[in-house]
């Protein structure tokens, strides 16, 4: 059986560490805090950080990561919600609910059919074409999806299904008008 690995086997420490009298100041006194590294014993650290330590709510964290991916991205933090518009930097929890709550503007049936909307629009409002809509919006939720790591919120598969269903409604109440 083959014995562990000693990586300072065959080394002698003292090159690699100073002296503790040589990295105290001249004064004597050692009024900063110094790194201490121990290897091959147990010692448990000492607490880096307190209960002092500032780093915001959940909520602030995200939003603050949001905020500056957007940034570097170059996207803007202006959004238009229909008649006003949203300033993501400012943006509070329970505005973003509100938008997001079921007759919010990015809520399931403003979403569903602003995308309806768009897709009779850029099919020519041609319910023959109804299949080629629903296969477009079909990829850009399965592309969403594999961005997302596979899944996507519940609202959105809301939303999808919504769209779906005013689509069969498009068709079927444009063969009721032609025939």
């Amino acid at each position: 059986m083959t014995d562990q690995i000693n990586p300072t086997a065959g080394h002698s420490m003292s090159a690699y560490l100073k002296d503790e009298s040589s990295a105290k100041p001249a004064s004597g006194k050692d009024s900063t805090p110094t790194d201490r590294v121990s290897l091959g014993e147990n010692n448990a650290a000492e607490k880096t950080y307190g209960p002092g330590l500032k780093v915001g709510s959940p909520y602030q964290l995200l939003r603050d990561l949001v905020i500056k991916t957007f940034r570097e991205q170059g996207v803007n933090l202006q959004i238009s919600s229909g008649e006003k518009t949203v300033n993501l930097e400012r943006l509070t929890p329970e505005e973003a609910q509100a938008l997001v709550a079921d007759d919010g503007y990015f809520g399931v049936e403003q979403t569903s059919q602003r995308i309806v909307d768009f897709a009779i629009d850029a099919f020519g409002q041609d319910p023959a074409k109804l299949e080629q809509m629903k296969d477009a919006i079909e990829q850009g939720f399965r592309e969403a999806q594999e961005a997302f790591g596979g899944t996507l919120p519940d609202i959105s598969q809301q939303t999808y299904d919504a769209i779906m269903e005013k689509l069969d409604a498009f068709a079927g109440h444009s063969a009721e008008t032609q025939g």
